[in-house]
Parts: structure tokens; C-alpha cells; sequence
């Protein structure tokens, strides 16, 4: 979660000031919505393990929480903030990060581990 805080903070301190044209309005637009996933899944796989439960692996369900977030975010977080707006395509940036945070958990459980 730490490593998803230090990119947020680099992409809104030192990215965004030296970029322009079509980088710039990636960063500015969806960079955070791809952090935003993968730290959902972070934060709820730590409740889990914090409650003694499995962390989620499945992709469908996975998949169907990022969706979720996404959905909820975007639809009704602006019925209740007006500075707002909703934006399709941030759903599928949450889900995409969310699934690439998953594939990143996946392979490094499946990495074997070196004895010091």
C-alpha cells in the first residue's frame, strides 16, 4: 500500500508538472483511478486476512468488486458530490488496476521464496 501512496504522489508531484498533451491527460485522468483499484483490492485483502479469511483470488469475484467500486464511484458519488463528474472510463481504470494488482499478488505468492 505504501508502494501504491509513493506512485500516487509521484505522478501528482512530478509527473504531472513535466508532461503535456495526450501523457498529461492519461496521468491526470486515469492515473489515480488505476491506483485507486489496485488499492482496493490491497485494502481488502488485508481486512480479510485481518478477520483470518483468505485473501480474494478468484477472478470473477475479483473482478466483480472492482466493478462494483467502479460503478459506485462513478454513478453514485455524483449524485451526492457536486465537483463529481462521472466518467466511464474510470470504471474500467479501477478495474484494470485492480486486476493488474492481482496478477502482481499472484505471481510473487507463486515466486519461490530465497532462505537468508
Amino acid at each position: 500500500m505504501a508502494v501504491i501512496a509513493a506512485l500516487y504522489w509521484l505522478n501528482r508531484l512530478v509527473l504531472l508538472p513535466r508532461t503535456g498533451g495526450v501523457l498529461h491527460t492519461l496521468l491526470a485522468s486515469y492515473a489515480a483511478d488505476v491506483l485507486a483499484g489496485a488499492l482496493m483490492l490491497c485494502v481488502l485483502n488485508a481486512l480479510l486476512a485481518l478477520t483470518g479469511r483468505r485473501p480474494w483470488e478468484g477472478l470473477w469475484p475479483t473482478s466483480l468488486f472492482l466493478l462494483l467500486c467502479g460503478l459506485f464511484w462513478e454513478v453514485v458519488t455524483p449524485m451526492y458530490l457536486p465537483s463529481s463528474v462521472s466518467d466511464p472510463w474510470d470504471v474500467a481504470a479501477v478495474l484494470a488496476g485492480g486486476l493488474a494488482m492481482r496478477a502482481i499478488l499472484r505471481r510473487a505468492e507463486r515466486r519461490p521464496r530465497r532462505n537468508a
